[in-house]
């Protein structure tokens, strides 16, 4: 008997091992292509808040992974513990309202807004109905109770700039907590409050029920023109100046998902835009087509932060007291354009 080749008795072995790792790598991998790029976002509310419709647009449109990106989402309830991942590292990138720019930025924090999401307030001040004949202008609430989200939260320094418009300020009414949802319509119908600030769904529910009616609609344009000149800058995609000085082409990809998602909710009515999402996101579904018909005017059509919008938030904080006035603040610092205006010439 001939003796036994050690090396030819593991040929088999290790052709059978190579079709076995050539079946198990993906094709994607085996062809060469980079695996998807790992990005963990953190968005300040939780899923199907219609101000973060991008964000969930995005994700159920598959867009993340046509730009080769792997997102990790984390939702947290309140729009400053976003930021604070996002400032403390924890995260590359955030969903927020731009004033945790502004008040971090005035601190020495280095957060941008690199595309827009909504570029009006997107807050509707609404009266409990059975108050409508005594309430009827800015100036009748005062002494009143006015229910907002949570204290120092956006629809609390909305309130000063309201009230400021009309001679009053915060302390000429009585503000309470009240959250959103389910809370602020209970508050409402216990007769805790007698206004409160509101945004989609939350608005819309409260108007089909008759639980209360419209005092300022803050979601178009013109009904902003009577707090503010101009637009006025809300949420957006947020990131830190060292990720775009050191992976600008990963804010590249991210911002051009989101301005992919303006595009098609500009361009796709509420009924489809809905359909194109998870029921879990959706909820009511006819609930949810009128509250984003109500709110549609809000939304950005191009991704772009302008000047003149940061200024008008700015001077808001300035009037809530978040930050000091009375010295030069340059609204160009709290954003990025370039990854947008890239973005659309593609």
């Amino acid at each position: 008997m001939p003796p036994i080749n050690a090396n030819s008795s593991r040929r088999p072995l290790l052709r059978s091992l190579a079709l076995t790792l050539a079946i198990l790598i993906p094709s994607s991998l085996s062809a060469g292509t980079p695996p998807n790029k790992t990005v963990n976002l953190a968005v300040g509310s939780m899923p199907g808040n219609i101000v973060y419709l991008q964000i969930d647009l995005a994700r159920a449109l598959h867009y993340f992974e046509d730009a080769g990106i792997d997102v990790h989402i984390d939702s947290l309830r309140k729009g400053a513990d976003a930021a604070n991942d996002l400032l403390h590292h924890r995260v590359d990138f955030s969903a927020n309202s731009i004033d945790h720019v502004i008040t971090l930025g005035s601190a020495g924090g280095n957060l941008k807004m690199v595309a827009s999401f909504t570029d009006l307030p997107t807050v509707t001040l609404v009266v409990r109905r059975d108050l409508r004949s005594q309430i009827r202008s800015i100036a009748d609430l005062k002494g009143r109770r006015i229910g907002v989200t949570s204290f120092g939260s956006g629809t609390h320094v909305l309130l000063a700039s309201i009230l400021k418009k009309s001679g009053y300020s915060l302390n000429d009414v009585t503000v309470s907590s009240v959250g959103a949802g389910d809370s602020l319509i209970s508050a409402m119908k216990q007769k805790q409050i007698d206004a409160a600030l509101a945004t989609d769904p939350t608005t819309i529910r409260l108007l089909m029920n008759g639980d209360a009616s419209l005092l300022l609609d803050m979601v178009t344009f013109e009904e902003t023109q009577r707090v503010f000149s101009g637009s006025y800058q809300f949420t957006g995609l947020l990131t830190r100046q060292d990720v775009i000085e050191h992976n600008p082409e990963l804010v590249q990809k991210m911002v051009a998902v989101m301005v992919r998602a303006n595009h098609y909710i500009a361009t796709h009515s509420a009924a489809e835009i809905a359909a194109a999402l998870p029921p879990d996101i959706v909820g009511d579904r006819y609930i949810y087509i009128k509250s984003l018909e109500h709110a549609r005017p809000a939304f950005s059509r191009d991704g772009l932060v302008t000047p003149e919008s940061i200024a008008n938030n700015v001077q808001s904080l300035i009037t809530f007291g978040s930050i000091q006035g009375g010295h030069a603040i340059n609204p160009t610092t709290f954003y990025d354009m370039s990854f947008v205006k890239r973005a659309q010439s593609h």
